[in-house]
């Protein structure tokens, strides 16, 4: 048995229930061809990078599994077959490169792509940071630092006395100094 990695995008308009039903079809459909889950994720509601029949958004679900590699052309036709997906992917995974994650409790309430709701609790630290910043005093303004004094009349030399590019002469005058 090999193990593969499933990730599928669901049609975004579809109520709570039937993307419930799609999950657990997929589910039952690689348990009953003889494979055993090891992970399943719904990632909720996603952007696409690009519209797909015309939906901007979709469902994602991931599946991890192991099954026969017979099954996986068998799960390749029932994602194609079926008009509630939209895009699929069924990749191997080499369990020598990558570790597999545990399985997550998937028990609590199935919230995809949701927000929770109800009031937001404050953090205890921006609280905290409020009161100190009222007991901050103002620390007196820096010093503004002292201008660069002038070039003395030494450096100004030196700068003067720098050694000049030789000058390039044009084909016209060499060919002048030539005739001369």
């Amino acid at each position: 048995m090999n193990t593969y990695e499933t990730v599928f995008i669901v049609r975004p308009d579809l109520p709570q229930e039937e993307l419930d039903k799609e999950l657990e079809f997929y589910k039952g459909n690689i348990e009953q061809h003889g494979g055993k889950i090891l992970k399943v994720e719904p990632w909720g509601k996603q952007t696409m990078a690009y519209d797909i029949e015309n939906f901007r958004e979709g469902v994602y679900f991931l599946i991890q599994f192991e099954a026969s590699t017979e099954y996986h052309d068998e799960l390749n036709l029932r994602f194609r077959y079926n008009e509630n997906i939209l895009r699929f992917v069924v990749v191997a995974i080499d369990e020598k490169k990558f570790k597999l994650n545990p399985k997550r409790d998937t028990s609590g309430p199935k919230r995809y792509g949701k927000k929770p709701s109800g009031p937001r609790k404050p953090r205890e630290d921006a609280e905290q940071s409020e009161t100190t910043e009222e007991k901050k005093v103002e620390a007196p303004a820096a010093e503004t630092p002292a201008e660069a004094p002038a070039e003395t009349p030494a450096q100004a030399e030196t700068i003067s006395e720098a050694p000049e590019a030789p000058a390039v002469e044009t084909k016209e005058e060499e060919t002048e100094k030539s005739a001369d």
